[in-house]
């Protein structure tokens, strides 16, 4: 196997997309070079449900400013991986797409994220218009846990690590104990965690013009890698350790937000 789920997609060309076998050459020879550049990066821990628009839209820069490649070329690489990125949506192997914004080779160089967000979440309480769900999810990625960690976190494993009253009082009010005395912190109806983030990021998404950011699980968590590393008084040690990330990833992330990262302190909006 050259990339995750290979074998899974091969099938799935061939059987629900009909692909000549020679489509399906190419897609795999497409998706296997961008698998190699994002684990050569990221490392041993590179997980297919990790990657971000951010990753894509510099893999493609890559093939632009690096290999020289032609719009054209870069755009089949891009196609390929929209092809990809939807099996792996359709069937459940990702918990989010992560190629709504990407247009052909025609994009912004650079992703802009608002950062340092994460001490202003008790004054976000006090907007009485932002779902319950937006302040569940921006706390626990202020605690670094990653968007597929949360969605089978506890509300007690939140709550133990809030210090903030205001905030801990508010997630309290805002949980549903009638079926569990310790349920799931994004919960379903019959009370089992979601299997994927679509439907809490379709309920937070709505947010963004109340807080003047992106808000989905991924976006949020890489907004908050971005605020970690603009922190000039964390060490190396430091950030590892908040992020929870190898060494590899950090010098990774770190290139990114030199040459493709456009970074904004959160202001809380006026009412």
């Amino acid at each position: 196997m050259t990339f995750p789920y290979e074998q899974k997609f091969q099938t799935y060309c061939k059987q629900k997309k009909q692909l000549a076998p020679s489509t399906i050459a190419l897609a795999t020879k497409s998706i296997t070079t961008f698998w190699n550049y994002y684990a050569t990066n990221i490392g041993p821990n590179a997980s297919i449900n990790e990657v971000t628009t951010s990753d894509i839209r510099n893999f493609l820069d890559s093939l632009e400013q690096k290999m020289h490649f032609k719009s054209n070329t870069v755009n089949k690489y891009l196609s390929h991986l929209k092809m990809y990125f939807v099996f792996l949506a359709e069937y459940g192997f990702i918990n989010s797409y992560p190629l709504f914004t990407l247009r052909g080779n025609k994009f912004d160089r650079k992703q802009k994220y608002v950062i340092n967000w994460m001490s202003h979440l008790s004054e976000l309480t006090q907007i009485t218009k932002l779902h319950s769900e937006t302040i569940k999810m921006m706390a626990a990625i202020s605690l670094g846990y990653k968007p597929d960690e949360i969605l089978t976190m506890r509300i007690n494993t939140l709550l133990d690590q809030i210090t903030d009253s205001q905030l801990k009082k508010y997630l309290q009010v805002h949980t549903d104990y009638s079926q569990d005395a310790n349920p799931y912190l994004f919960a379903t109806k019959s009370g089992d965690h979601y299997a994927s983030d679509f439907n809490i990021n379709q309920k937070i998404a709505p947010d963004r013009d109340l807080i003047g950011m992106q808000l989905t699980s991924h976006k949020l968590r890489m907004s908050f890698v971005y605020s970690i590393l603009s922190n000039p008084k964390l060490s190396d040690e430091e950030i590892l350790k908040t992020l929870r990330i190898p060494l590899k990833s950090l010098n990774y992330y770190r290139k990114n937000m030199m040459l493709y990262v456009e970074t904004t302190e959160f202001k809380l909006a006026q009412p």
